[in-house]
């Protein structure tokens, strides 16, 4: 957690927020409660003036994502040396919103379902008769 300020007069924004209390997350809460609030800020607070601030490293973890991806593919043979491919992909299939992390900033969603459509051409060369003949021997 970052005091998003330079507290610490050196000119660097990266100083430290304060720890006053338990850093509880509540993950285990439901949806709106977590937007409402994941985490327990009131037991930060702006280090004083010319201190780095008493928070370590990574002490708030994120919500984690759920995700889940499909496609469906579909080969059509037009002549035995071409056939055409169908996709259809779809990334986040049930649109499940996924919560970013927690803004490491004391002073300061993901996207949704997306699907494409594509086609594909597949040409490959014959073999003609005499080479295969040549491979054959």
């Amino acid at each position: 957690m970052l005091a998003g300020v330079d507290r610490s007069l050196i000119g660097v924004t990266e100083d430290h927020a304060n720890v006053n209390g338990p850093v509880a997350v509540y993950n285990g809460n439901s949806r709106p409660s977590k937007i409402a609030k994941y985490f327990n800020t009131s037991a930060f607070s702006l280090p004083a003036l010319g201190t780095f601030g008493t928070s370590g490293r990574n002490i708030i973890y994120g919500p984690g994502i759920e995700n889940f991806d499909g496609g469906l593919f579909k080969n059509i043979p037009i002549h035995e040396d071409k056939r055409l491919e169908l996709r259809w992909e779809v990334f986040n299939v049930l649109n499940h919103t996924n919560l970013l992390n927690p803004n490491n900033s004391f002073s300061s969603s993901s996207s949704s379902r997306v699907m494409q459509i594509a086609a594909k051409s597949y040409f490959e060369a014959p073999i003609h008769e005499s080479k295969a003949a040549d491979h054959a021997s």
